[in-house]
């Protein structure tokens, strides 16, 4: 007769919750995770200051919509959207990047915001000709 005592059983149901809960994080790692929303919304800057990366990559498309960061200056960029993750010099630019999450994986995970030889922000950041409005972390 197999007899379970109460304490140890219901540190065993714990522990397993608890490694359920870790796999399905690990397994949604890159992608959409079920229990946040990642429809697009308008953009606001306490918003995205206090948001994560999913929350910012809400906002991204009405960024560039509406050109948000066009013709501003460095610290106004500061003021609008912080210190960014990652600054780079492309294409002898400097470009700031956000990080952002879609929910797609393989997505561009990176908002980039670029500035003229003037100091002037614009959304994207060139290559080769070519303006994108995201990159990806493995291409800077």
């Amino acid at each position: 007769m197999n007899k379970y005592l109460p304490i140890s059983n219901s540190r065993a149901n714990l522990a397993l919750c608890i490694l359920i809960i870790a796999a399905i994080n690990l397994a949604c790692t890159g992608f959409k995770k079920p229990w946040r929303d990642y429809s697009a919304k308008p953009f606001s800057s306490q918003e995205w200051h206090a948001g994560d990366r999913i929350e910012r990559g809400r906002m991204t498309l009405d960024l560039f919509k509406k050109r948000i960061p066009n013709g501003k200056t460095r610290e106004q960029i500061v003021e609008i959207l912080g210190e960014p993750d990652k600054k780079k010099t492309v294409e002898k630019r400097e470009v700031w990047f956000y990080k952002t999450d879609i929910g797609i994986a393989g997505a561009l995970d990176n908002f980039p915001v670029s500035f003229d030889d003037k100091g002037r922000a614009f959304v994207g950041v060139v290559t080769g000709g070519t303006i994108s409005i995201g990159a990806k972390d493995d291409d800077f």
